[in-house]
């Protein structure tokens, strides 16, 4: 066994590990394990772990982590962390990294294919043709597909993905407002784009909706019946590729029942993999529903995964992650 190299688990959502094997060829053996959550992994499985690539099913919690006593490193393959105990890890002395520049392209094209197939309906015009077999130009008129010039973004988060999202809605003529309380003053100038004061005023002005943003205690269900109470009377529509948990799922099909949004675009939920009995699922009118597909492409795919597994290759040749994310615990534990 002192002969052997450490062993580096994927723990959920792929069934094979090639590209992860490639970059770590040498230093580890990858185990593949394709839980899809933490009941699934026997301590067989992951009791020998060194290292673990962490997609968004199975939850890196204390009960789970104390599972892995030789565990060095949670390299999460995506750029959001909700799912792991960050602290925990610190004081266990565990980096926790994300691949921070994953899918900015992807997600802003995918936002803005959400806009575009909402306002101008090209995905329900070309179902209709397939439908019915017939061509109907009168379908535009009697969908009501609209203009997007001149009508107004509320993007909510304003991080590298939000800022992509802008910056392709203003080649299409969109009036961008943007509400991030974190950021400071003057990237609105920079880029040419407006910022609201707070989540109220964005609602109330905009036309459509785009969420970007972390989810954190501040934007679980940041869209809820009293937010969606704010648009303007006209209606407005939302799109969210950020996280499923920012909106409240009864509220939002309860505006969409009503009126107040005129239609939705949804690529994540709250539960994953969504339950077929889900209130999404149950005919809502004006609801476009992805897959959490929005970051993904062929290309993307690949540079993510070889990037989370280079950060833990760096991890087991004694180097830090380039992009550690719970480096305040870490220092914690390193000062005491």
């Amino acid at each position: 066994m002192s002969n052997s190299l450490p062993v580096v688990v994927m723990l959920d959502f792929l069934d094979k590990a090639d590209i992860e094997q490639e970059v770590l060829n040498g230093v580890a053996k990858v185990k593949c394990l394709n839980a899809e959550n933490s009941s699934q992994l026997t301590d067989q499985d992951i009791s020998e772990a060194e290292g673990v690539l962490l997609w968004h099913v199975v939850k890196a919690d204390k009960s789970l982590i104390d599972r892995m006593p030789r565990l060095k490193v949670i390299s999460r393959i995506g750029m959001g962390y909700d799912n792991v105990d960050l602290q925990y890890c610190g004081e266990k002395g565990i980096y926790v990294n994300n691949v921070p520049d994953y899918g900015v392209d992807e997600v802003a094209d995918s936002a803005m294919s959400h806009i575009l197939n909402l306002l101008r309906k090209t995905h329900d015009l070309a179902v209709a043709v397939d439908q019915s077999k017939e061509w109907n130009t009168r379908l535009a008129s009697q969908l009501h597909a609209r203009r997007l010039r001149g009508k107004v973004l509320g993007i909510i988060g304003f991080g590298k993905i939000g800022k992509a999202t802008a910056l392709r809605a203003k080649g299409f003529g969109l009036d961008v407002v943007f509400y991030d309380p974190l950021l400071e003053d003057g990237i609105d100038k920079a880029l040419g784009v407006r910022r609201a004061s707070s989540v109220r005023e964005l609602m109330s002005e905009s036309d459509i909706i785009s969420l970007h943003c972390w989810l954190d205690d501040q934007t679980k269900h940041i869209i809820n019946e009293e937010s969606l109470s704010w648009v303007k009377p006209s209606g407005a529509w939302l799109v969210n590729t950020a996280r499923g948990a920012v909106v409240h799922e009864n509220a939002l099909v309860a505006a969409l029942l009503s009126g107040r949004l005129l239609g939705a675009a949804i690529d994540v939920v709250e539960v994953e993999p969504y339950p077929k009995t889900g209130v999404l699922f149950q005919s809502v009118p004006n609801l476009h529903l992805t897959p959490h597909t929005a970051f993904y492409s062929d290309e993307g795919f690949v540079e993510m995964r070889t990037k989370a597994a280079q950060e833990v290759r760096r991890v087991l040749v004694g180097q830090k992650p380039r992009n550690l994310v719970n480096s305040k615990f870490i220092a914690y534990q390193e000062q005491k």
